[in-house]
Formats: structure tokens, sequence, C-alpha cells
């Protein structure tokens, strides 16, 4: 008897079941969360779900949020709180129910800055990144391949860049509370068979020439090159002067190589033991010759002697700390010609001596 009264139970308890069938159980596999922060800009303040991006609630003036109908289970909170404050909060959404967070207290923030480069030095201005997951979707790169990405809150990312006639590539990252990090990535070649004409279609980086080919070439006829270079076979060569901008050490003079800078370019430099081994304007840095710190910046502001300019001040933002606007051209004050470039004698001018051409 007990037998028969356990199988007509639960043959009672399957009808209910299934006579429930018809109604939405919906609510049961979803729940809410609900805080508070306890600083934001309600201007720019959000609250998303890592992996739902449009599952998100803005942020009353109070600091206030309340997201709903988010999945049950374990999941992550991606919160922009102002320009300088994100978090991301860890927390397992019961279902059915309302979980409370209380206060939340913003971090630092972080932030990437991303630039895409393409393997034939086309530009890539028409790239769009997005950072998977969040609502940070489709942000447009500049003509070079940059673009600055934040605030985000502490963590591991997953960025996807697309652009037209490229492989799509997705690359991860991660930083901390506070970080700002450089993010490079390299673009596959584009992809074949499409129609893809390469430069002729997105141009090429700055200083570049497209040629018919569809490919980025460093010059296309000698007018393309600097002083003293010559374009063979795309690219410029010759005998270029100590500093001159480089791309491999064809382009430097006897004795000297092409060397990348601490400044991020590139430039003729001669190696050395001390500064006597240097040329006039240049002392000896490690083992190399580079111009004197006490008057140039770098190798980029010595090109920038005899430039021209309206006045001292145009000068210093060269790269000149002691520069002056002398006749329209800017220079800088000597005692002796072996303060000056080789193209370059110490005479007086108003005020002192300065380098200048004795032309």
């Amino acid at each position: 008897m007990r037998h028969t009264l356990h199988i007509s139970m639960v043959a009672l308890l399957a009808l209910i079941a299934s006579g429930c069938g018809g109604l939405d159980n919906a609510p049961f596999l979803v729940g809410s969360v609900h805080g508070r922060l306890t600083e934001s800009d309600s201007a720019m303040a959000l609250v998303s779900v890592v992996g739902a991006p449009e599952l998100r609630s803005s942020v009353a003036p109070d600091g206030q949020f309340t997201l709903e109908n988010i999945p049950a289970g374990r999941t992550e909170l991606f919160i922009v709180a102002s320009a300088q404050r994100a978090l991301r909060v860890p927390l397992t959404v019961p279902s059915g129910q309302s979980l409370s967070l209380g206060e939340l207290q913003p971090q630092a923030a972080s932030f990437l800055e991303v630039r895409v480069k393409s393997p034939d030095k086309q530009l890539v201005g028409a790239a769009k990144l997005s950072v998977l997951g969040t609502p940070l979707q489709e942000l447009d790169m500049d003509e070079q391949g940059r673009v600055s990405v934040g605030p985000l809150p502490d963590g591991c990312f997953m960025l996807s860049i697309t652009l037209p006639g490229f492989p799509d590539v997705s690359s991860e990252t991660c930083v901390s509370a506070g970080e700002t990090k450089e993010v490079k990535v390299n673009l596959p070649k584009p992809d074949g068979g499409n129609g893809h004409h390469g430069c002729m279609e997105t141009g090429c980086e700055e200083a570049l020439q497209c040629a018919q080919d569809g490919r980025c070439v460093e010059c296309l006829e000698d007018a393309h090159c600097g002083s003293g270079l010559s374009c063979r076979g795309f690219r410029c060569e010759g005998s270029g002067p100590l500093c001159a901008p480089c791309a491999g050490n064809w382009q430097c003079r006897s004795g000297a190589s092409c060397q990348s800078l601490p400044e991020g370019s590139s430039a003729c430099v001669e190696r050395c033991t001390d500064s006597e081994d240097c040329a006039r304007g240049f002392t000896c840095q490690g083992d190399r010759c580079l111009p004197d710190a006490a008057q140039f910046s770098g190798c980029g502001a010595y090109r920038q002697v005899g430039a021209a300019c309206t006045g001292d001040a145009s000068c210093r933002e060269r790269g000149l700390p002691n520069g002056l606007c002398i006749e329209g051209a800017c220079t800088y004050r000597c005692t002796s010609d072996s303060q000056c470039p080789d193209s370059l004698v110490c005479e007086e001018a108003p005020g002192g001596r300065v380098c200048q051409s004795d032309d």
C-alpha cells in the first residue's frame, strides 16, 4: 500500500509539474544586483556585466545603481566610476533574488595606449578596436593606428581589431590598477583574393610613398629623399650627415651607422670611447657620439639649428634649451667654434657670440 501511495505521489507531482509547464519560469533563472559607489561621476559612470555589455546600468548622482535580469550564477561587474576611477567586482547572482553589494570603493583606473601597424606600413586609420565583453566597442583609431582606451578596471582584457581588407586580430593584455600600458599589435598580411590593393586604398605612413604594386616604399624618385641621398630600388641611399634621420646604414656616411635613439627615432651616429672621438657639437655618451645634452634634447633638436623662427621661445620648443632666434634662424650662445656643429662657426652677434654660418 505504501509502495502504491509513493508511486501515486510521484505521479501527482509530475502532473503538477507538467501542468505548470506553461508558466514563465524565467524570473527564477535571473537575479538583480544593486549597490552604491562611494565616488562617481554620474555623467559618465556605468555598470555592466562582463561578457554581456548589453546588461548595463547608469549610476545616480548619489552613486546608487541597480542591474536587472542578470543570469543567475557566477559573473563579474565592469564598473567605470569616473574619468580616473574604475572597478571590477566578481560575484554570484542568486536565482530570482536581489543581491546587495553595499558600498563599493572604486580604484585608480587603468589605460591602454594601443598602436596597430600593418606589415607593409600602410595607413590603418579605418581600423576599429573593441574590448570584448565590455561596453568599449568599435573605437576609432587615428591614421597612425593609435587609440587610447580607458578608463578600465584592473585585470585582463581581450582586444579585437578590425580593418577592411585584413583578417581580424585579437590580442590579450593585462593591466594593474592605475597603470598606463602601451600595447603594440601587428596586423597580418591583407586577405588574399579580395580585391585589396594595398596602399592604393589605404595610403602609406608619413614620409613613405605608394608604389604601383600596392607596397609602401621609401621613395619613387630622388625628390623623395633627403639632402645627399638618391632613390635606388625604392629606398634612399647615400652618405647622410651625423644626426640625419635614417632607415638603415646605407643612409649614413662612412664611419657612422643608423641607430635607435632615446627620443624614439633613428639617426646616423658614430661610435666613441671619449668625447675627443666625436665631431663638434657632440659628446661621447655611453659609446656613442650624441648631441651635447647641454644644448640639444637629441638629434631632432640638433637638426633645428638654423631653422626659421619668430622668437627665442619657438627655438626652445624645438628642443634647444638655450635657443635664440637671431636674424630669423635658431641658434645658441658659444665661446668657441668647437661648441658649434661642423657647418657653423662661433661669431659675434647682438648680445654676444652665437653659432652661425660663416657665409
